[in-house]
């Protein structure tokens, strides 16, 4: 092609045609010109759609961990609910000295203080994104906000988490264990400890009224509320992300 080209410019000038030379030679060029911006839309068209893809792609793994997580929440939800309301009720117990109520009811409520709700997100499609700096082709700064929302309550829940842990460990639940010998005394369906740790059931009871014991089923009852608290606004946040990426597939 550009030898043909060549031929005719070397014609019209061995012709002594420069008017007409000069003519081609502007329109060769205006050729030249729109040849290199079709190639660069081409090339930004191929761009815009690798770019679409990603995109796409990150969405879709990015509301299949958000449903997963969902999944996973309401399970932990239910859990520390659960035990939220058996602390809830033997803490009621001991503040009226309920004497009445049977051995086995009490063990089913003290059995919540040695208990502990766990929850972890799916977040791997979110961290290798913002390891490699995909989250850019999210452009949207409300899901960002929101996966940062919820990631507050997360850590607020694995804090709490952990300081129930510290408290088994090391802290007032340590000391408790201790104190007894063995808490499976306080745990229904836990398994065997040494006779010897054993207590009559009066002796089971007045031990709960012991102001030791009694912080300690107060202090682990506020920290699964603060669990559960941190879990249902993480749920919130959960519940945004996936509407918002929702739209976001769609768009």
């Amino acid at each position: 092609m550009l030898r043909f080209f060549r031929q005719i410019r070397q014609k019209l000038l061995a012709e002594n045609k420069v008017s007409r030379y000069l003519v081609y030679a502007i329109g060769e060029i205006v050729l030249v010109v729109i040849g290199i911006l079709i190639a660069l839309q081409i090339n930004n068209w191929n761009e815009q759609r690798k770019t679409a893809n990603e995109r796409s792609k990150l969405i879709s793994a990015l509301k299949s961990d958000a449903q997963t997580t969902a999944e996973r929440l309401k399970v932990s939800l239910q859990m520390a609910d659960d035990i939220n309301q058996d602390l809830l009720k033997i803490l009621d117990i001991l503040n009226v000295e309920q004497e009445s109520v049977s051995m086995d009811t009490l063990k089913t409520y003290t059995s919540a203080v040695f208990q502990v709700a766990n929850f972890r997100p799916a977040m791997s499609a979110y961290e290798t994104a913002l390891s490699t700096g995909d989250i850019g082709l999210l452009k949207n700064d409300t899901l960002l906000d929101t996966f940062i929302e919820f990631k507050n309550n997360y850590d607020w829940f694995v804090l709490h988490q952990n300081i129930s842990g510290d408290m088994v460990y090391l802290g007032s639940v340590w000391k408790f264990r201790q104190k007894l010998g063995s808490t499976r005394i306080f745990m229904k369906n836990m398994g065997d400890y040494p006779k010897r740790f054993g207590l009559s059931d009066d002796e089971f009871y007045q031990s709960l009224l012991e102001k030791d014991v009694y912080a300690t089923f107060e202090s682990m009852q506020w920290l699964i509320r603060n669990q559960y608290e941190a879990l249902y606004r993480a749920n919130e946040a959960n519940a945004r992300i996936i509407d918002i990426l929702e739209e976001q597939s769609q768009n």
